[in-house]
C-alpha cells in the first residue's frame, strides 16, 4: 500500500473516530440531562410506563456508549498500524487470521477491518 492510499485511509478513520466521540458526547450529555431531570422529580409519584421508558433510554445509550466504545478501540487499533505499520503483530490492510489482504472496497467502507470478506464471514458463521 503507498504512501497517498494509507493517507487516504488514516483520513477516514480520523473522521470516523470524530464522529463516534462527538455521538458518545452526545449520549453523555443526554445521561446527564436525564438524571437531572430525575433528581428534579424525586419525590413525585411517576407513572410506571414513564419508569420504563427511562430504564429503556438508559439500557440502550450504556448498550450504544458500549459498542461506540469497542469500536473505537477498533479504529485506535487500526491508526497505530498505519502510524506505525505494526499493532499486535498486524499490518494495515493485512487480514489477521490468514494474512491475506483485505480488498480496498472492503478497507473503504470500513478502515478498520481486521479480516479479510472470506475470514470475517467464517468468523461470524463459526461465532
Amino acid at each position: 500500500m503507498n504512501k497517498k492510499e494509507k493517507e487516504k485511509y488514516k483520513k477516514l478513520l480520523i473522521k470516523e473516530k470524530i464522529r463516534i466521540l462527538e455521538a458518545m458526547g452526545a449520549l453523555q450529555k443526554d445521561s446527564l440531562e436525564l438524571r437531572r431531570a430525575e433528581g428534579e422529580n424525586h419525590g413525585v409519584p411517576t407513572h410506571l410506563a414513564e419508569l420504563a421508558s427511562d430504564n429503556f433510554e438508559k439500557n440502550l445509550d450504556l448498550n450504544l456508549t458500549s459498542s461506540e466504545g469497542k469500536l473505537l478501540a477498533e479504529i485506535n487499533n487500526a491508526l497505530a498500524k498505519l502510524v506505525s505499520g505494526k499493532s499486535k503483530q498486524a499490518l494495515f490492510g493485512i487480514c489477521e487470521k490468514c494474512q491475506g489482504k483485505v480488498s480496498q472496497k472492503r478497507l473503504y467502507a470500513l478502515p478498520y477491518a481486521r479480516f479479510c470478506i472470506a475470514c470475517q464471514r467464517n468468523k461470524e458463521i463459526t461465532g
